[in-house]
């Protein structure tokens, strides 16, 4: 399980202007994203390359996932700012994302 992730007051205007979810729910969509998003290992060709653009250009950042079409920047457990993924990688991230889903309730399943 992972840790409650940390949100900054960037972050928390970042979740209302660019998700349309008020500041209030921005502490269990972060959670959600860092539990469920894709991490920079499950992903793949330009998206993987995407985000390594990324990660150079906010240097500070060590733990990005991609969740709901929008990557989320952490600086380990805090939530630095959350940027909306380019269009042409959200298909790929779609599928990612459930392949990824199917992985994990295969997983519950054999428990």
């Amino acid at each position: 399980m992972t840790s409650t992730p940390i949100v900054s007051k960037h972050a928390e205007k970042r979740t209302k202007t660019r998700l349309g979810i008020s500041k209030k729910l921005a502490d269990k969509n972060a959670k959600k994203a860092m539990e469920f998003g894709l991490t920079h290992a499950e992903t793949k060709n330009g998206l993987k390359r995407y985000l390594d653009s990324l990660y150079l250009s906010y240097g500070i950042a060590n733990n990005m996932r991609v969740y709901h079409h929008h990557v989320y920047i952490f600086k380990g457990v805090k939530l630095i700012t959350i940027l909306p993924l380019p269009q042409k990688f959200e298909k790929l991230a779609d599928e990612l994302q459930r392949n990824k889903k199917a992985a994990m309730e295969g997983v519950c399943n054999e428990a």
